[in-house]
């Protein structure tokens, strides 16, 4: 199978994973397999008659996380094919190549946090990191994807791809805020919009709300924390999402500068305005399945179309020095 093939089937597969994993989540099935690798110490997870002999009622979300498990278990698989082959083709670029490791690395990263959210109880902290790894494994696998295939990239302003940058930042930090607020059980905390318990600025718990060291060793299925820090979780995310919305618009101005990339920053505002009508469809109606699932692929999506605008870009002062570094090259030799 060609690199090409490979690496858009990894990155189809890793939506998947991704997916799933939104999925199992939002089921409350993190915990349907209390072990790991196994499920109740077998491959297959155990039939219904056999679970209810235990007094346990879900066989359903024993085979969700377990669908979960091997379908991360077959992404593994096919990055480490996919790393072999672009270790021993020798038409491969060294960056295609630190790609593949990076990815193979981040893959054994995630398997180790996938186990650590299941025998730490689905911690808050393991589960959001778990979350921001599995969309970073898709933003590499984006980027490696476009090294092999090949691309054009468009000259701008320095300052406009690093506000590209920031922007990417910024999109990682409401990912991750997200899933802080998944993992707190936080979605429906605020049942009203815009305002939050009908205040427009309730009294913020941020104390309470972001314990990000503190590792309580219960079982964190429905989530630990009183409605108020709850409640400052969802406001923080909200207020986030109004910034990240003000920066993408900001960065699509600059953009639309350069005709190159004006079918792209018609995605970008595109899967922003979803997100955000998303969003906030989740709290009128009161968090449907079907629209938490949309909203966790939105941002899948919304982040791989920002990080293939960034990639495009050329910034000019990096050309410039570059430049300078051939010159310099030339009359040293």
């Amino acid at each position: 199978m060609q690199i090409k093939t490979l690496t858009r089937l990894a990155l189809l597969f890793a939506f998947v994973v991704v997916t799933l994993g939104a999925l199992t989540r939002l089921l409350d099935a993190g915990l349907g397999c209390p072990d790991w690798p196994g499920c109740y110490g077998q491959i297959l997870p155990p039939s219904s008659a056999e679970l209810q002999a235990a007094g346990i009622a879900h066989n359903g979300k024993a085979w969700m996380e377990m669908i979960h498990r091997y379908a991360a278990g077959g992404l593994g698989l096919l990055i480490l094919v996919m790393m072999i082959r672009l270790e021993t083709d020798p038409a491969s670029k060294p960056k295609s190549r630190w790609l593949g490791r990076s990815l193979l690395l981040l893959v054994i990263a995630q398997a180790l946090f996938g186990m650590w959210t299941v025998t730490l109880k689905l911690q808050p902290q393991v589960v959001t990191i778990h979350l921001l790894g599995g969309v970073l494994l898709l933003a590499l696998l984006w980027l490696l994807s476009q090294s092999v295939a090949g691309h054009s990239r468009v000259r701008v302003a320095a300052g406009v791809h690093k506000a590209a940058m920031l922007v990417m930042l910024l999109l990682f930090g409401q990912i991750a805020l997200g899933g802080w607020t998944s993992s707190h059980y936080a979605g429906l905390a605020c049942p009203d919009f815009p305002t939050c318990q009908g205040q427009w600025l309730p009294d913020l718990q941020l104390n309470q709300a972001f314990k990000l060291t503190e590792f309580i060793d219960a079982n964190h299925e429905g989530g630990l924390l009183p409605l108020d820090a709850r409640a400052s979780i969802q406001v923080v995310h909200r207020y986030t999402a109004l910034l990240l919305t003000v920066a993408v618009l900001s960065l699509s101005v600059a953009l639309w500068r350069y005709p190159l990339l004006h079918s792209r920053v018609a995605l970008l505002l595109a899967f922003t305005g979803l997100q955000l009508g998303i969003g906030i469809a989740n709290v009128l109606l009161q968090l449907p399945l079907f629209l938490a699932l949309a909203h966790n692929t939105g941002a899948a999506l919304l982040l791989l179309c920002l990080t293939d605008t960034l990639i495009r870009l050329q910034s000019l002062s990096t050309m410039a020095a570059n430049s300078d570094k051939h010159a310099f090259r030339q009359s040293m030799g």
